[in-house]
């Protein structure tokens, strides 16, 4: 049996982005690279990065080590503190029922006194910035501009939408009682407002699918053909239209993120799936580019040494740069998401960062 090629990947060794690069192999210096080389994931040598790690003095209990990791995103419901019978604290684990010791010198709670943050390759925002990056640079063949955020969104499909947003809940579901800090962030985005603004123009969309069809008859009374159902005009409200406006009022009334999954995968598994090109809900648009902007720049805060300069021309430091986003990201939650991208953008010229020449770099 011939053993399975491993695609291979180029990640960034700060925060485990993961870049675009040639299908077919290309040679670097002492590498050669391309998705056919079966070479696995590749992380990228960077200048100034064999930093000496320094002793780990920042965390003085084992619950405050616990605390540190939890922050940065690490899973840590498998941890839990244990006492030494000599005296002393440890962090033990216990995953899959193999239970293990995380040493003083691990080299994950040196990377946070070092850094501040922990690269973790399931945060949510690791992949984002390599996407928004894309988005924002990409060029249709023999074109010299980009196409642009907005376009690319749209390029996804209408149906992509439903997708990721009931992918988004789930993931809130899970960590409404475990991670508040990282709930807020991504519930700021997709909440019940934009589920409710979603529904309320997805039934605008499917009314105009369906003016748009054919007039067919039976009999002399007018029916439309939709999706291998045929309903009589007169039935169209009581049989399409009204039961998606009940869904509605049960996503309105929903109190929790469980019970607005609940109630959007029931909206989602009773309406009719659109044409690809269908304009998706503008409110959707909206967090979607906010939510992009603002773990891009989360990311380049965190990994990449990127300071915001505030409204009143201050070069911030690491903290004060990702306290500001989030006031920015507060500030335009409502609909203006859009507003953020103009944030990341600056944010990108106040660091000398070019997107196409740094990805150029990251190929190489």
């Amino acid at each position: 049996m011939s053993k399975k090629k491993r695609k291979t990947k180029i990640l960034c060794p700060q925060c485990g982005a993961e870049f675009a690069i040639g299908k077919k192999e290309f040679t670097t210096v002492a590498t050669v690279v391309g998705e056919d080389s079966n070479l696995g994931s590749i992380y990228l040598a960077m200048a100034g990065q064999n930093i000496p790690v320094k002793p780990l003095k920042s965390f003085k209990t084992v619950q405050e080590r616990i605390e540190a990791l939890r922050n940065v995103g690490v899973d840590v419901s498998h941890m839990f503190a244990m006492e030494g019978a000599n005296g002393g604290g440890y962090i033990a684990s216990n995953r899959n029922g193999i239970l293990s010791v995380l040493e003083d010198d691990d080299p994950i709670f040196n990377q946070i006194v070092e850094q501040g943050t922990v690269p973790n390759n399931r945060l949510f925002r690791r992949w984002i910035m390599a996407k928004m990056f894309y988005m924002m640079t990409y060029k249709p063949y023999r074109s010299k501009e980009p196409l642009g955020v907005t376009r690319m969104i749209h390029r996804l499909g209408y149906e992509y939408q439903w997708k990721m947003l009931l992918n988004e809940l789930y993931a809130q579901m899970k960590m409404e009682d475990k991670d508040a800090a990282n709930f807020v962030d991504r519930n700021r985005w997709f909440n019940v407002d934009v589920v409710m603004a979603m529904a309320e123009d997805y039934i605008v969309q499917l009314k105009k699918y369906v003016d748009a069809l054919k007039e067919r008859k039976c009999k002399g009374v007018p029916y439309k053909r939709i999706k291998s159902r045929n309903i009589f005009k007169a039935d169209l409200q009581n049989k399409i239209y009204y039961p998606l406006y009940k869904e509605i009022a049960h996503i309105k009334q929903a109190r929790n993120v469980t019970q607005l999954y609940n109630a959007a995968k029931k909206f989602n598994d009773m309406r009719l799936k659109m044409p690809h090109d269908t304009p998706q809900s503008k409110t959707w648009v909206d967090a979607y580019k906010g939510a992009g902007a603002y773990y891009t720049m989360q990311n380049l805060i965190r990994f990449h040494n990127c300071k915001a300069i505030d409204d009143t021309n201050n070069r911030l430091d690491k903290y004060q740069s990702l306290a500001f986003i989030t006031a920015k990201a507060e500030m335009y939650r409502n609909d203006e998401g859009w507003r953020l991208l103009a944030v990341l953008k600056k944010m990108l010229t106040d660091n000398n960062i070019d997107i196409s020449k740094k990805m150029a770099e990251w190929r190489k």
